[in-house]
């Protein structure tokens, strides 16, 4: 089963950022990009896909992050960018997918909503001591 993680993220996620976030995921790990372009995934050394990470999407509309997470995320302000983050269920996924989107938050501000509850990752550890 997969491990799904949302970064609402408050500003705008630049190229430095995103970089940013693959390399405290695992500079282990490689990257490639797939759907042309549209997600990037972080690799094992056999060229297997442990995370997925969906490029941003701009969220306009007051109240549509409630509609889609449902209420538990809270009030959440607009503009927010989006940030899909999937793990798979391979051992260490989770937290190279939680340490992308840490870095995110430590950087941009804003939350985490995970497929386990909504959390905010905010000044955790960007190493796998630091996942929960």
């Amino acid at each position: 089963m997969t491990y799904d993680l949302v970064a609402l993220v408050d500003e705008p996620p630049s190229t430095e950022d995103l970089l940013a976030g693959l390399a405290a995921a695992g500079e282990e790990l490689g990257v490639r990009a797939v759907s042309e372009g549209a997600v990037i995934q972080l690799c094992d050394d056999e060229d297997q896909p442990l995370v997925s990470i969906e490029l941003p999407l701009l969220i306009q509309v007051p109240g549509e992050v409630e509609r889609m997470l449902g209420t538990a995320v809270g009030s959440v302000t607009t503009p927010a960018w989006w940030v899909e983050i999937r793990a798979t269920a391979r051992d260490g996924a989770r937290e190279f997918a939680e340490r992308y989107a840490t870095t995110l938050i430590n950087r941009l501000g804003g939350q985490v909503w995970t497929s386990a509850g909504v959390r905010t990752l905010t000044g955790l550890a960007t190493t796998s001591e630091g996942s929960e």
